[in-house]
């Protein structure tokens, strides 16, 4: 999933990011990824919205299998091709994917209970539950199976397969998908005979792809996604050959990057690098919201909460000793200032708040009361148990009250320093406005975090654990998982302005164990989809004795929290408590056949190469044929060999790495003269107006005198030349 609009926001900021791909001019890439996911919920549930489409598995296998062929046979890579199916998640996925799910299962059943109050008679087969595409259930472990059956046929029988080293991580190896694939080019890079100037083509349709190609810092890499139809009624193309594929150029956003923080380049008190830079621009994309952590208040990208977190780092970064992210390191202290400086757009947009509050006290004469701001609810936790009536009758708690009386001070002493009565009415406007928003903020975290009372605790509590999470995800993207047990643990996060004091926290992540898949079906699946577990665990979601009954609510709610679209929208889901959950799932081992048992454990990676021996023929599981003569060798690697010691990381672009060497079908901004400046000019991206600012790129002329036609035409008739910069294309 990833972070909503990022793809688009980006390649409306950068336009020449995305080339469409053209048979006959692709690029050579050495080494190809894919984010299977995205390939399987395409082949096994393409229209959502029809609910009287129905889909063998048979037809399903096929379908993947003759996607996989048609991007290899795109691409064609000459070293690696590597193929990744999510295994069990971290625990901080979890929640979001649990989320995705009981929403997904809920909007299925809205839209049958709607055809059939229309009269329409639906197919008598039980539809495809998309929710099966979790590790663990016996359609991926049937799905697994068939996908070793295609790699050993096509190394057999295909010689284009025959040459590279296939790799197959599926959904019995713990990790995202695309994690699995950064754990591999982070091991690759610490190997002492690593190529730095590989050529690296991932596929996948997230767009925190984006973030984790550049987090890499392989200067040569492009991601491959099929071309997206923005705006309403835009129906998908099912198969491949109707498909326009898109590369995403991460050298050239590189090169937009550095044009974006250009005006900094010579105002830093210690050395301007691209490469950090880079890592900070990560960073500043983790504040607007990804699959791990929410989004902040008023943090929204279609708000333009990009531009703003630029700004704020070329205000702040000339005033820092060093940059904010080191690989993979947040440093605390810079961070702070960051976050400080940003801060002030909490006050901005609580201007607006304010007016209507003020717009409200002039028609009615009075504050709104508390029901007319927001209901309150009481917390479970005894540690913040207050009277809920002196909540209702709007009496600030005690800490609050110091807080607007400081505040008050904090004016009155200014007017009377500066001993002029014509500010005296400013200063009292700037005070009820600090006090408003001290009032409005409280009203959020007890509105939407449900404190019932918001103490300096509670306050510095959320600071640690939103900095936390930030510092959880940059160890996730630059050095692979740090725990697989933690969590951010709120529906949402705190205000900007409340992110501070935190520059002298210790990190330290217990690692811990992976989920088992069936952990990981419990802990994500709704109760209407309980036929994908083992029956002995029904129970446990749908029968009001189960000790963890209350994680299966039927009816729930969802909040758009300044989000425009449903699908964007908080699922407000009990989190799931991990001891609980485990203790309440040990009687039902006992019940397991073999296979569901053998379907409950993690396995190896597999790792396939051409051999000339005949290694025998090759079953298929079902439906296709077998492979008389197997020239496939299989080997098997557990995830753990691939982990890398932090001291053999190799952070940022490698040091041979050839960072002006310009391979075919690499674009570049290099051998041209240019300048770029940001503005509205509804370039058109993926047949749409762009609505935001767009970098616009502009060619110098060169300072020579015009030669006559003649002379160009004879020294470039019949000539191979480079056109269409900054693509680059082949022509004569």
């Amino acid at each position: 999933m990833g972070v909503p609009k990022f793809f688009r926001y980006t390649s409306e900021r950068y336009p020449c990011l995305n080339e469409l791909v053209k048979q006959y001019q692709i690029p050579d890439f050495d080494n190809m990824y894919l984010d299977m996911n995205g390939i399987i919920h395409n082949c096994s549930h393409p229209d959502d919205s029809n609910p009287h489409f129905r889909i063998t598995e048979e037809k399903i296998f096929k379908d993947i299998f003759h996607y996989i062929s048609i991007l290899f046979q795109i691409i064609k890579p000459k070293k690696l091709f590597f193929m990744a199916i999510d295994g069990v998640a971290p625990r901080a996925k979890m929640n979001q994917q649990r989320g995705r799910r009981f929403r997904s299962a809920r909007e299925a059943e809205k839209l049958e209970e709607e055809a059939k109050a229309k009269g329409e008679v639906l197919p008598s087969e039980k539809r495809f539950d998309s929710n099966c595409i979790t590790p663990g259930t016996v359609f991926m472990a049937r799905l697994h199976e068939q996908l070793k059956y295609f790699v050993k046929m096509k190394i057999s029988t295909d010689p284009l397969w025959s040459k590279v080293k296939v790799i197959l991580t599926g959904h019995e190896t713990p990790g995202e998908g695309e994690h699995k694939i950064m754990d591999y080019i982070r091991w690759s890079r610490s190997q002492p005979d690593y190529d730095p100037n590989t050529r690296h083509c991932l596929y996948g349709l997230d767009a925190d792809l984006i973030m984790l190609g550049m987090c890499t810092h392989e200067p040569h890499f492009a991601l491959l996604r099929e071309e997206v139809k923005f705006g309403k009624n835009t129906q998908r193309a099912t198969s491949p050959e109707e498909t326009n594929f898109y590369l995403l150029h991460l050298s050239l956003l590189r090169q937009y990057l550095e044009q974006e923080f250009i005006s900094i380049k010579d105002k830093l008190p210690f050395e301007y690098d691209l490469e950090k830079i880079v890592d900070d621009w990560v960073l500043m994309g983790f504040l607007v919201g990804n699959d791990f952590i929410p989004n902040l208040p008023n943090m929204h990208i279609n708000n333009d909460a990009l531009p703003l977190l630029y700004k704020t780092y070329l205000t702040v970064l000339p005033t820092l000793d060093g940059y904010i992210n080191e690989a993979g390191d947040l440093h605390l202290e810079r961070f702070e200032t960051f976050m400080q400086e940003l801060a002030k757009i909490d006050k901005e947009k609580f201007q607006d708040t304010y007016a209507d509050l003020k717009y409200f006290e002039g028609k009615t004469g009075r504050r709104p009361n508390d029901r007319e701001r927001k209901e309150y609810k009481p917390n479970n936790d005894e540690t913040f148990n207050v009277n809920i009536d002196d909540i209702k009758a709007n009496k600030p708690d005690d800490e609050l009250q110091a807080l607007i009386n400081a505040t008050q001070e904090m004016f009155v002493d200014d007017i009377e320093l500066d001993g002029d009565d014509e500010f005296d009415e400013t200063s009292d406007e700037e005070a009820n406005i600090e006090m408003e928003f001290i009032m409005h903020k409280k009203d959020y975290y007890m509105n939407k975090l449900d404190y019932s009372k918001v103490t300096e605790e509670v306050l510095a509590d959320q600071a640690e654990c939103y900095v936390r999470a930030i510092q959880w995800n940059l160890y996730y993207y630059y050095k692979g998982c740090p725990s697989w047990c933690w969590y951010y643990p709120h529906h949402y996060a705190p205000y900007i302005s409340d992110i501070k004091g935190f520059k002298d926290l210790k990190f330290d992540f217990e690692l811990g164990e992976p989920f088992k898949p069936f952990e990981q079906l419990l802990a994500v699946l709704p109760a209407s989809s309980k036929h994908l577990l083992p029956t002995p665990f029904h129970d446990l979601m749908t029968d009001e004795d189960s000790p963890i009954v209350h994680y299966y609510p039927i009816n729930f709610e969802t909040d758009l929290n300044g989000k425009r679209n449903d699908w964007e929208a908080v699922v407000l889901i009990p989190f799931i408590d991990e001891t609980n959950l485990l203790s309440a799932m040990i009687p039902c081992y006992q019940r397991l056949t073999e296979a569901e048992l053998q379907r409950n454990t993690h396995g190896p990676i597999l790792v396939y190469n051409w051999t000339s021996d005949n290694m025998g023929v090759a079953l298929a599981p079902d439906y296709f044929p077998p492979v008389q003569e197997c020239h496939a060798s299989e080997q098997a690697v557990w995830r753990t060999e691939l982990d890398v010691p932090e001291d053999q990381l190799q952070r940022g672009m490698l040091p041979n790495a050839k960072r002006d060497f310009v391979f075919p079908g690499f674009p570049t901004m290099r051998h041209l003269k240019y300048q770029t400046c940001l503005k509205k000019c509804r370039v058109k991206v993926f047949d749409q107006p762009s609505r935001n600012e767009s970098m616009i790129v502009q060619v110098l002329p060169e300072e020579s005198t015009n030669p006559p036609l003649e002379k160009v035409a004879s020294e470039l008739l019949g000539k191979v030349i480079w056109a269409g910069w900054p693509h680059l294309t082949r022509a004569k």
